[in-house]
C-alpha cells in the first residue's frame, strides 16, 4: 500500500479547490510526489495535494465542505503519514476559525505540527465569513450544526477514528467548540482558547456595554462577512443608553443558546474533558466568565491563564506552529484524550497562571483554588478637603484602605464632568497589548481629579502581596439619577504615587432610583500579580473609560456618592497566595 493511497478523493481536484462530496473512504485525496517533485520539495505549502517525502504528511488547502443545509464552508485539511495498513485510522481535530478570520489560514502552523504527530486536522471558516456561504449569526444553532457537518464529512471521507475526535478553536472557534462538545457526543473533548462562557456577561458585563470590542467585532464582521441583521441591531441596542430593560432581556435570551455555559450539564453528564486557555488582559472576553464555567465543570479539565490581550498568547502557535505555552499544553491534552498517552496532563494541578510582567507560572489544584485566601481590606472616606491640626497636614485628597474596619461616617461624591487620568489604557487594545512585552499601563494617582474621581490608598506593604484571581469591591453608592457608571482601577503604587495598573472592572446602573443608596459591587478582571515590598495598593473610582459605552446621552450629567459608615463597611477583597 503506497502512502498516496491513504486519503479520499482526487488530490488534484482538492488542490484546485473543487467542491467535495461524500464519496466513500477509498478514493485518493493526495498523490505521491514525482521524482522531480520529491527532489525539490520544501514544504507542504509549496506542494499542496502531494504527500511529503520528508514527513509523509499532506496539505490540501482549498476545500469546500457542504454543511447540513447546503451551505458551503471554506476549509483546508492536513493529513498524517500512514505507518500501517490501508485501514489505519487516526485521531482527528475539527478546528473552527475565529471571528473574521479565514479558516484556511489561521491554524496552518498548528495543523502541520499535529499532522506530524499523527492527527487528521481540518480547519474551516465559520459560516458567513469570507468564502464560507451563509450569514454570520454569532454561534447560532446553525453554526453549531456546521461543526457536526464538518465531522460528518471527515467521517465519510478521511481515515479518522470516530471515537477519538476533538473540537478546537480560538475566540469564536473556542465558543463553538464548547457548544459542539455539549451537543454532539461524537466529540470526545474540546480545546477552547480565548473564548467565552456566558455571552451576555461579555457583551454587557455588570450592565457595562463593551464599546471598544463591540465596535471592533461589528466592523470586522461587516468587512469580512455578512452579518445577520439582528447581529448589528443587538450591538447597537447594547450601546444605546436609551435601550429599554425589555430589549436588554431579549438580547440576553438571544445570547443564552450562544453561550457554552448553557451546555455545562450536557458536558458534565458524559464527563467530557475540557481544556481552556484565557488571557488576563482580554477585555473582549474577560477570564471571569470562563473561570466560573471551569469551576462548574465536573469532568477532566484544565485551564491555563496567560499574559496578553484577546487571542495574543495563542496566535503564534496557531499560525506559525511556534513554541507556545497554550498550544504546547493543548497538544498534551490532545495526546492524552485522543491517543491515550499517560503524560500527566490530567493528573497534575488543573490551573496554571502566568504572573504578570514575568515568565513565571504558578499552579493550583483546581478552581476555586484551595491554596488562596481572601484578604479583606476596609475603605474609609476621603471626606472634604481640610487642614488637620492633629497631624498638621492637609486631608481630603484621598481615602484610606486599611486592614481595620472604617470608623468614620461620611461620603465621597464624584461626577461625570470628564474622564480622569485613570484608564484601562490611553490607546484601547494597544495599551494592554503592551503588557505582553512588559510595558504596563501607568498613571500618577496624584493627578486624579477630585471632582471626577476618587482614590483610596493603603499603607506600604511589609512583604510582597501575591494577588491571584478575581479582586472584588463591595461599595455602597447613591446615584443622582437612574443611570450611572463607575469604573474601578486596582493599582500597584510606589512611594511617589506612580501606579501600575493591575486590573480594572466596571458596574453600570440603568434603572436605579435616584437618591436611593444601594449595594454597589464591582468585580475586577482576574489577574495574577505581585505587589512588591514597600509599594502599596491603590484603588481609583471614576465614571468613564474608553472601553465602555456611557449609560447617559451626550451632555447628560450624573453623580455617584459613595457612602461610608461603621455599620455598613465598604471592602476590597483580594485573593492572595
Amino acid at each position: 500500500m503506497r502512502i498516496s493511497s491513504l486519503f479520499t478523493l482526487p488530490g488534484i481536484a482538492l488542490a484546485l479547490g473543487l467542491s467535495l462530496a461524500s464519496s466513500g473512504a477509498n478514493a485518493e485525496l493526495c498523490r505521491s510526489a514525482s521524482p522531480a517533485e520529491a527532489a525539490s520539495y520544501a514544504s507542504p505549502m509549496q506542494s499542496p495535494g502531494i504527500v511529503s517525502p520528508i514527513d509523509g504528511t499532506c496539505w490540501i488547502p482549498a476545500m469546500t465542505i457542504t454543511s447540513f443545509d447546503g451551505t458551503k464552508l471554506a476549509a483546508n485539511l492536513f493529513l498524517p503519514k500512514r505507518n500501517g495498513s490501508s485501514d489505519q485510522k487516526f485521531p482527528a481535530i475539527v478546528m473552527i476559525a475565529s471571528w473574521a478570520a479565514p479558516g484556511r489560514v489561521e491554524y496552518i502552523g498548528q495543523q502541520q505540527k499535529l499532522a506530524q504527530d499523527g492527527y487528521v486536522v481540518v480547519s474551516y471558516t465559520a459560516r458567513g465569513f469570507y468564502l464560507s456561504e451563509g450569514q454570520v449569526d454569532v454561534a447560532a444553532p446553525e453554526d453549531a450544526r456546521d461543526v457536526s457537518s464538518v465531522l460528518d464529512w471527515l467521517q465519510a471521507n478521511a481515515p479518522i477514528d470516530i471515537n477519538n475526535v476533538a473540537a478546537s478553536g480560538i475566540s469564536y472557534g473556542a465558543g463553538l467548540s464548547l457548544i459542539a462538545l455539549g451537543q454532539d457526543p461524537r466529540f470526545k473533548t474540546a480545546v477552547a482558547l480565548s473564548g467565552w462562557a456566558t455571552l451576555a456577561d461579555q457583551l454587557y458585563t455588570s450592565g457595562s456595554p463593551n464599546l471598544t470590542w463591540a465596535t471592533v467585532l461589528g466592523l470586522a464582521g461587516s468587512v469580512t462577512g455578512r452579518p445577520a441583521p439582528e447581529v448589528n441591531q443587538n450591538i447597537l441596542a447594547l450601546l444605546d443608553p436609551n435601550t429599554s430593560a425589555a430589549r436588554i432581556a431579549e438580547i440576553t435570551a438571544w445570547a443564552k443558546p450562544r453561550s457554552p455555559s448553557t451546555y455545562i450539564a450536557a458536558i458534565n453528564k458524559r464527563n467530557a474533558p475540557v481544556f481552556i486557555s484565557k488571557n488576563f488582559q482580554d477585555d473582549m472576553f474577560t477570564p471571569n466568565s470562563s473561570l466560573a464555567m471551569f469551576a462548574a465543570l465536573t469532568g477532566p479539565k484544565k485551564i491555563v491563564l496567560n499574559a496578553g490581550i484577546h487571542a495574543s498568547a495563542e496566535l503564534t502557535g496557531a499560525l506559525l506552529g511556534a513554541p507556545n505555552y497554550p498550544y504546547d499544553q493543548a497538544h498534551r491534552w490532545f495526546n492524552r484524550w485522543l491517543k491515550g498517552e499517560k503524560n500527566g496532563v490530567d493528573t497534575e494541578p488543573k490551573v496554571s497562571m502566568q504572573i504578570k510582567f514575568s515568565d513565571r507560572r504558578e499552579s493550583f489544584a483546581t478552581w476555586p483554588a484551595p491554596e488562596l485566601t481572601n484578604k479583606t481590606y476596609y475603605l474609609g472616606p476621603r471626606g472634604a478637603i481640610h487642614f488637620d491640626l492633629s497631624c498638621f497636614c492637609g486631608k481630603g485628597d484621598k481615602g484610606l484602605i486599611s486592614s481595620s474596619p472604617n470608623k468614620t461616617t461620611d461620603s465621597d461624591l464624584i461626577q461625570n464632568l470628564f474622564d480622569t487620568t485613570a484608564s484601562s489604557g490611553l490607546i484601547p487594545i494597544l495599551s494592554t497589548l503592551g503588557e505582553t512585552i512588559n510595558l504596563p499601563v501607568v498613571n500618577s494617582l496624584l493627578t486624579v481629579n477630585l471632582a471626577a474621581g476618587v482614590r483610596y490608598e493603603a499603607p506600604a506593604l511589609g512583604a510582597t502581596q501575591k494577588i491571584r484571581g478575581i479582586p472584588k469591591l463591595n461599595l455602597r453608592a447613591t446615584p443622582s439619577q437612574a443611570r450611572a457608571q463607575v469604573v474601578a482601577y486596582l493599582y500597584d503604587v510606589d512611594a511617589i504615587g506612580t501606579g501600575v495598573l493591575i486590573t480594572h472592572g466596571a458596574t453600570t446602573l440603568h434603572w436605579a432610583t435616584p437618591g436611593q443608596t444601594v449595594d454597589f459591587p464591582i468585580e475586577f478582571s482576574a489577574t495574577a500579580y505581585d505587589v512588591p515590598t514597600g509599594h502599596h495598593i491603590g484603588v481609583v473610582l471614576d465614571t468613564a473609560d474608553s472601553l465602555y459605552a456611557s449609560p447617559v446621552n451626550l451632555g447628560e450629567r450624573f453623580g455617584v456618592r459613595f457612602e461610608f459608615s461603621p455599620g455598613q463597611q465598604s471592602t476590597l477583597v483580594l485573593p492572595t497566595l
